[in-house]
């Protein structure tokens, strides 16, 4: 910090007249001064002011003083929460690459039609620093990385919980459903609610006159002002009750008033209206066995290991067969696999299953970690539907449980944390 603090002093005293010296000392000082400490680390207002820059300009907002306060308590809060996740990604070993950051940022650049490095500098030239969007996302990464390795694993699947919705599902076949976009907002602590429902007005008012529902939205996302979701069909008894009321009489493309809640508002987007019908899922399941076998030292030697394969597995007629036969032969690796997603199983074994009969044995299959054959060993479509449909269900369940212990874990977080805010 001190350094930064000699770099101003130094940029004013060259660049500006001694009646403007005291005027700009007192701004730099602003800037430098201390708006919370974390755990004995300090958020200073610069941190502060480059964000903000950053989601006024990203979002399209008014860069006025009203904007900025308030937005301010809001922001505040979001700085709080990632500087602990950093704390506690450093703790625990977590680390985000310079090189994954910049994967980011080429990503959203791509996304948006832009030339590599336009998008820093498309920022930079409206007034954003050019550090606050690699620092946005190297947060986004930390949080996703906490996510993968500390959260998700925590999440238990029930199968009397899995059984359950999938009876409710069959019983809602032919019941209507939607399907809609939300961007939202939480209040906290650091912020009034009339603040962030003013912010979320002036968010409705451009969405209105810019028509660009979802690229606001994965703005917002991205500068960490809010959450946006793209929503899957949803059932009417799965939809908030207050968002359900709000869309109820909506046409497709309209957008709601704001949706104001206990815990936040929201902006939502209706992008359809159906009956809902069960998808059809069988197609997306095999049930198959394999027997694998290891690669040849000698690689010249591949087409001779290859040929000895299929004289041990071409004659081979059921999975019961290969698999005791993978208790001989081969890298003792092979087995049955039972009921599978076809998106589960690696490339080169859905292109062979392609032209595979049932309890044909496939030709051997070379691969990067070894050579393989495999088998369907049945198909029995009304098991392969209800097998695809209960996977649906657990990935959403998953998804949902790994939400409710990410809020917990940021509150354990933000209740362990010695936090002083001094604004």
């Amino acid at each position: 910090m001190l350094i930064k603090f000699f770099l101003l002093i130094i940029f004013i005293l060259n660049f500006y007249s001694k009646e403007s010296i005291s005027q700009v000392l007192d701004e730099a000082n602003n800037l430098l001064s201390i708006v919370a400490i974390v755990n004995d680390e300090p958020i200073t207002m610069m941190d502060l002011d480059a964000r903000l820059r950053l989601i006024i300009v990203s979002s399209n907002l008014p860069n006025n003083l009203e904007t900025r306060n308030n937005l301010s308590g809001q922001v505040l809060q979001s700085l709080i929460s990632e500087r602990l996740q950093h704390q506690e990604a450093k703790k625990l070993g977590i680390r985000v690459t310079d090189q994954e950051i910049q994967n980011n940022i080429r990503f959203i650049e791509q996304q948006n039609n832009m030339e590599e490095n336009q998008l820093i500098e498309t920022l930079f030239n409206s007034g954003v620093p050019k550090s606050a969007l690699p620092i946005r996302l190297k947060s986004n990464l930390i949080m996703q990385k906490l996510l993968q390795n500390i959260i998700r694993p925590k999440v238990i699947i029930n199968n009397n919980e899995v059984n359950n919705e999938y009876n409710n599902l069959l019983a809602n076949d032919g019941k209507i459903e939607y399907q809609f976009s939300e961007i939202s907002f939480k209040f906290s602590s650091l912020s009034k609610k009339e603040e962030i429902i003013l912010i979320a007005n002036q968010i409705r008012k451009k969405i209105i006159e810019e028509d660009n529902f979802d690229m606001i939205g994965k703005r917002i996302q991205e500068n960490g002002t809010g959450t946006y979701k793209n929503n899957d069909w949803k059932l009417i008894n799965k939809i908030n009750k207050d968002i359900f009321l709000n869309i109820n009489n909506l046409e497709k493309n309209e957008i709601s008033e704001l949706v104001i809640t206990n815990t936040g508002v929201s902006i939502i987007k209706v992008v359809g209206k159906r009956q809902f019908k069960i998808p059809e899922l069988s197609h997306t399941v095999t049930d198959i066995a394999f027997i694998s076998f290891d690669l040849p030292i000698n690689k010249n030697k591949t087409n001779l290991v290859v040929e000895d394969i299929r004289g041990i597995t071409e004659n081979l007629k059921t999975c019961d067969e290969m698999t005791e036969i993978s208790k001989i032969h081969g890298n003792k690796r092979g087995k049955y696999l039972g009921k599978i997603l076809l998106k589960n199983l690696p490339t080169y074994f859905i292109e062979e299953l392609k032209s595979l009969n049932i309890n044909q044995p496939s030709k051997p299959i070379i691969a990067s970690d070894g050579i393989y054959v495999t088998m369907i060993c049945k198909y029995n479509k009304k098991l392969n539907q209800e097998f695809a449909i209960k996977e649906m269900i657990k990935d959403n369940i998953r998804d949902r449980s790994t939400s409710i212990l990410r809020e917990r874990y940021l509150l354990d977080l933000n209740r362990k944390a010695l936090i002083d805010v001094r604004i």
